[in-house]
């Protein structure tokens, strides 16, 4: 049975990939799955990187310097590479899911597993091609999961200030989820 929700997570994961893939990027969108079953509870949260570092925010930044055909490859490559590592950095300080979603306190859910991604989203339009996303996934174990009756992403708006809307999918048990919140309608009764 825990199979079952494993791979509702990983079918999501692809196929928010592949929809962001598809289309062109969208900021201001945010994506998140949540898994219940039984004690364990996923959530995976995923974003454009560009808002870890809104202030610094230049994709649209162009080589004026006119180099060889190889030169530039070779100098973007090294861009792309440097780009992600600083990427990752700034999402490895977000050690924890809680930066970005609040859950009812007594519910005593506890963090068991934290993982950090960065990933080039493709592009079909040449003069964007240096977006990603950033992803972290998260497992905890909640010692009441009766209790766990709504998750807040309040945090995650109040942390990013370009954030309009964050699509959820998920699933409770054997009950599907599927909501948009916004600012205003920032949490999601379960």
């Amino acid at each position: 049975m825990r199979y079952i929700p494993i791979a509702i997570t990983l079918i999501s994961s692809f196929a928010l990939a592949e929809q962001r893939h598809a289309s062109s990027h969208v900021h201001g969108l945010n994506h998140a799955t949540v898994v219940l079953e039984g004690n364990s509870l996923q959530i995976s949260y995923e974003f454009p990187a560009e808002q870890l570092s809104e202030h610094e925010h230049d994709e649209h930044k162009h080589d004026e310097h006119k180099h060889d055909e190889h030169k530039h490859d070779e100098h973007k490559h090294d861009e792309q590479g440097d780009k992600n590592h600083a990427l990752s950095e700034k999402l490895e300080a977000i050690d924890s899911v809680f930066a970005m979603v609040r859950l009812p306190k007594n519910a005593q859910c506890k963090e068991t597993k934290v993982t950090h991604s960065v990933t080039q989203v493709a592009s079909n339009d040449k003069e964007h091609t240096s977006h990603y996303d950033a992803l972290i996934g998260s497992t905890l174990e909640c010692s009441a999961p009766n209790n766990l009756t709504n998750i807040s992403f309040e945090p995650a708006f109040e942390r990013f200030n370009d954030l309009e809307k964050i699509e959820v999918e998920g699933l409770l048990g054997t009950r599907a989820l599927s909501e948009t919140l916004t600012a205003t309608s920032s949490s999601l009764a379960l």
